[in-house]
């Protein structure tokens, strides 16, 4: 219903006649899933094939064959750089910037992470309309696949920075030491625990574990610690 309802001023335009309009209508109620931000490319594109449709350049098959086949090409590129690494990378650099008290945090991390999904939401209905199935070769230039793993090892980077720095490790094995002593004792196990903890996540991402999915491991590690009386 949300294509149809985003499509239908377009192609009023391009059908006068009531009963191609409808067939039009009930072209794109059909099953319709791709990535939201690659969403308005595709309804670009879409409309390029109902003008070549209505004056019988194309049949409705190749239109129905190139929907399929970008509605999963936009869903595996758009997920896999938005959802997999822009924004992970945006919300533990606004992290970082939340420890060191910036109250303009909130609005920076919906500045940084909105505007490149809202770039291609307002542009892409154009270039899909002007270049139709051919948009598709323009995406190599947003270097998308490129930017994937610096983007996924940047944010493994700041999450190692945020580790030791603002994670503070206590043991209740430290409680015995004299009093001279507990404070050197409690920063060897602090930076102890905090190198292991990094070397974990390198290890993670070194055996392409998801780096999300090493930020959960970690959280669930300092828990059974803490249930098991390790740290307090």
């Amino acid at each position: 219903m949300g294509l149809l309802y985003s499509l239908k001023p377009g192609l009023d335009e391009i059908y006068a006649d009531p009963e191609l309009r409808a067939s039009a209508y009930r072209r794109h109620l059909d099953y319709f899933n791709t990535n939201p931000y690659f969403s308005s490319i595709l309804m670009g594109v879409l409309l390029f094939l109902e003008e070549k449709l209505a004056t019988k350049e194309i049949a409705e098959d190749i239109m129905v064959d190139t929907k399929e086949g970008l509605m999963t090409a936009f869903a595996a590129v758009g997920d896999s750089f938005f959802w997999d690494s822009w924004r992970p990378f945006v919300a533990t650099l606004a992290v970082l910037l939340a420890f060191n008290n910036l109250l303009f945090t909130p609005i920076l991390f919906l500045l940084i992470y909105n505007i490149p999904h809202l770039y291609l939401r307002f542009f892409g209905i154009f270039w899909g309309y002007r270049m139709g199935p051919d948009v598709i070769r323009i995406l190599p230039k947003f270097q998308m696949q490129k930017l994937r793993p610096t983007l996924r090892f940047t944010t493994l980077a700041l999450l190692c920075f945020l580790i030791p720095n603002f994670v503070n490790l206590h043991t209740p094995f430290l409680i015995t030491f004299s009093s001279e002593y507990f404070f050197l004792g409690e920063k060897i196990v602090q930076g102890f625990g905090a190198c292991l903890l990094v070397g974990l996540a390198a290890l993670g991402y070194k055996a392409g574990i998801d780096v999300l999915m090493i930020s959960f491991l970690l959280m669930v590690v300092a828990l059974l610690f803490h249930h098991w009386g390790i740290l307090i």
